[in-house]
């Protein structure tokens, strides 16, 4: 069954030590054969939350040492305290200082990246990472298994995979070139319900054809629409009837997974304490 909730939660505030700030919490309540994923809507770098249902979270990229701030605001705000490990997708997302700060603060057992990425990580953390390479899993839990479908290092390119729940399929695109395209267009990307979309600058979008190949349900971006102006790939999403989430619009954003369905959950972000530059 398909099914797609959008609900609006106010939040309760809560005193944070971090930063002196008052950090509004977030309480997911992923249970037993659930699982979620949170879009942290931070300004600089494309930063997301697996939460898994043992309590183990896994951190996919960090965003700069500079803007740690606001990576520890939204992390608070999730109540994560520890982090099993790290997907680093594209090397653009390689931050070796905020990398290491987050091992020691969070206990991180390991650093998951591409093959063609493995050589950028400092030899201080070789020990952490695990190299997946193109076509290869891995397994997050018994239920949650990642699909590196594509890994290129060309300008525009890093690592796509897919995470597959039972029957949910949610795919994360790093990569925005002429090649991974013809590589994704080659895969069975049909049973994809949701799609993160990549955006390297505001001329570039994805294809039609990509889009109408992989043929989601729901698809989220790092932007706002005043950030996007690229009115083909508007048209293109609208066209297909895709619900689409910005995190320069809808602020922090979750997808709650269970076996028969999944939900979408915006959180009002307007509370004062970080605003999207332009």
């Amino acid at each position: 069954m398909r099914v797609i909730l959008t609900v609006m939660l106010l939040f309760l505030l809560a005193h944070s030590a971090a930063y002196g700030m008052k950090v509004p919490q977030v309480d997911l309540h992923v249970s037993t054969e659930e699982y979620a994923i949170s879009f942290l809507p931070v300004l600089k770098g494309e930063v997301a939350v697996l939460h898994l249902a043992s309590g183990e979270n896994y951190l996919i990229n960090t965003g700069p040492l500079e803007e740690r701030k606001q990576l520890y605001y939204y992390l608070n705000q999730l109540h994560i305290n520890s982090i099993k490990g790290m997907v680093i997708t594209e090397k653009s997302e390689v931050h070796e200082k905020m990398i290491s700060e987050l091992m020691k603060k969070f206990s991180v057992n390991e650093i998951i990246v591409g093959e063609s990425l493995a050589p950028f990580i400092s030899k201080q953390l070789v020990q952490h990472v695990h190299t997946v390479q193109q076509d290869q899993t891995y397994a997050f839990s018994k239920e949650l298994i990642m699909n590196v479908l594509h890994e290129g290092s060309d300008k525009g390119e890093g690592m796509d995979f897919s995470i597959t729940f039972f029957h949910h399929r949610f795919l994360w695109l790093s990569s925005q070139s002429i090649h991974a395209e013809d590589a994704l267009l080659t895969k069975p990307l049909q049973t994809v319900n949701i799609v993160k979309i990549p955006l390297h600058s505001k001329a570039e979008s994805m294809s039609h054809q990509l889009l109408e190949h992989i043929d989601p349900q729901t698809a989220i971006l790092y932007r706002s629409k005043e950030r996007l102006l690229n009115g083909e790939m508007l048209e293109a999403i609208n066209e297909a009837w895709v619900d689409l989430y910005l995190t320069g619009q809808h602020g922090l954003i979750a997808v709650k997974f269970n076996k028969r369905n999944y939900e979408v959950l915006t959180f009002d972000h307007k509370d004062g304490v970080f605003n999207e530059r332009g």
